[in-house]
């Protein structure tokens, strides 16, 4: 079985099921907290962010010193 086929079969069961948990107002709501609850907030997102622009800036030096 090719890997696009796959994938196109994942996307589809990912829209099936939005469609499917957005129907039901409770599940919504229970996912729309469970949303709110692992989102980063204050500090801590601020923190994440500078680690990631670090590392992604760590990445790019490493491949501009290592490509020649």
């Amino acid at each position: 079985m090719r890997i696009t086929y796959i994938i196109i079969g994942l996307l589809v069961f990912s829209a099936f099921l939005t469609m499917l948990v957005s129907q039901d107002p409770q599940r919504s709501a229970a996912l729309t907290q469970a949303y709110r609850d692992a989102a980063f907030t204050g500090e801590t997102r601020e923190i994440v962010l500078a680690v990631l622009a670090l590392g992604i800036g760590g990445f790019i030096v490493y491949l501009t010193m290592t490509r020649r």
